[in-house]
C-alpha cells in the first residue's frame, strides 16, 4: 500500500510500504479521510523519527474510513463496509489514572496505536485487538468522512471544558482562534456558557469567530489584552480563560485576565524548553484554579 511517510514539514513523501495482515481479532479498514493535527506539523517534536516508520506514534490519527476486512473472532456487530471513527490511542479503563478521569496520563493510552508503522496518512490501517473493543465507532450515514474527522479535535475540547466545568451562564475567554478555539466557542456555547470572547492576530479569524457566535472578539495585536477582555466584561476577568495558543507571553494573558476564583485551562503547552514565571501569590490570594487537559 502507500503512505505519507515525514521527513520534514516540507518533505512529505507518499512511499510504497508493507501492507499488513489481518489477525483473527483485527479490523482492517480503508482510509476515507484523515485531519492534520497540530501535532503533525510541529517539527520540533516529529523530526526526532524523521523517515522512519509512522514517524512519532502515528502520522495521521484523525480519521475516518470503511471497514474492508474483519478477522474472524472480532463481534459480528462490525460488517465489511460499516463506516467508522477510528483513534490511535486508547485507555485501559482501569488503572488508577483511569479511574481518576485522567485517562490521557494512562500507560495503556501511551503504548496503543495502529497495528501498522504508518498512521491514516496511508492507504489502509489496522486496528489491533484493544482499538476493535475501545477505540472504534460507527460515523452515521449523515456525517460526510471529511467531518467525522473532527471526532477527535471536538473530543479533546469536549474533556477539556469538562475539567475546566464551563458551564451555565459562565464568561469564557479563548485565547486563539484556529481549530481548538473555534471548537471550544462553538462547544461552550452549548454548554451554556454567557459571555463568550475570542482572541487572536489574524482578522479572517477573528471575522469567523465573530460569524460562528462570538459575543465579542478581541485583536491581539493590541497592547493590553486583558483589560480589553475586562472593558468588554464590565471591568471583571473571566469565569474561565482557555488557552489554544503555545507561547509565554499568551501564558501571561491568560493569568492576568482571569477572575477570582476562576479557572485557566491551558489546552495547549509551550515547547517542553520553554519555560515561563507565574507569580504565585495573586493566584493563591485569588483561588485560581489551574486545570490541564492532554488528548
Amino acid at each position: 500500500m502507500k503512505a505519507a511517510v515525514y521527513y520534514k514539514n516540507s518533505d512529505i513523501r507518499v512511499e510504497d510500504v508493507e501492507d499488513i495482515p489481518v489477525d483473527a481479532k483485527e479490523i482492517k479498514i480503508k482510509v476515507k479521510s484523515c485531519g492534520v493535527c497540530g501535532s503533525d506539523v510541529m517539527e520540533w517534536y516529529r523530526i526526532k523519527r524523521a523517515g522512519r516508520p509512522g514517524g512519532i506514534g502515528a502520522f495521521g490519527h484523525e480519521c475516518t474510513g470503511i471497514i474492508e476486512e474483519i478477522g474472524e473472532d472480532v463481534d459480528p456487530k462490525w460488517q465489511i463496509g460499516d463506516r467508522v471513527v477510528f483513534t490511535h490511542h486508547v485507555s485501559c479503563n482501569h488503572c488508577n489514572f483511569c479511574l481518576r478521569g485522567h485517562t490521557t496520563v494512562c500507560k495503556t493510552f501511551h503504548n496503543t496505536k495502529f497495528k501498522n508503522k504508518y498512521g491514516a496518512f496511508s492507504e489502509y490501517v489496522v486496528l489491533p485487538e484493544i482499538n476493535v473493543d475501545r477505540g472504534l465507532f460507527k460515523l452515521p450515514e449523515n456525517i460526510t468522512f471529511d467531518d467525522g474527522t473532527f471526532v477527535e479535535p471536538l473530543g479533546c475540547v469536549s474533556r477539556g471544558q469538562w475539567w475546566a466545568q464551563v458551564g451555565e451562564g459562565k464568561t469564557v475567554f479563548i485565547i486563539g482562534a484556529g481549530i481548538s478555539g473555534i471548537l471550544h466557542l462553538q462547544l461552550a456555547k452549548i454548554n451554556g456558557a454567557g459571555l463568550v470572547v475570542v482572541s487572536d492576530i489574524i482578522k479572517e479569524r477573528l471575522d469567523r469567530a465573530k460569524r460562528i457566535g462570538a459575543d465579542a472578539v478581541i485583536d491581539a495585536n493590541i497592547n493590553d489584552i486583558p483589560t480589553r477582555f475586562k472593558d468588554i466584561n464590565g471591568g471583571n476577568g473571566a469565569d474561565i480563560v482557555i488557552l489554544t495558543v503555545p507561547i509565554p507571553k499568551c501564558v501571561q494573558q491568560a493569568i492576568q485576565s482571569v477572575a477570582p476564583g476562576g479557572t485557566i485551562l491551558f489546552f495547549t503547552s509551550t515547547k517542553p524548553d520553554i519555560s515561563t514565571s507565574i507569580y504565585i501569590w495573586n493566584l493563591w490570594q485569588n483561588e485560581i484554579t489551574i486545570t490541564h487537559s492532554y488528548g
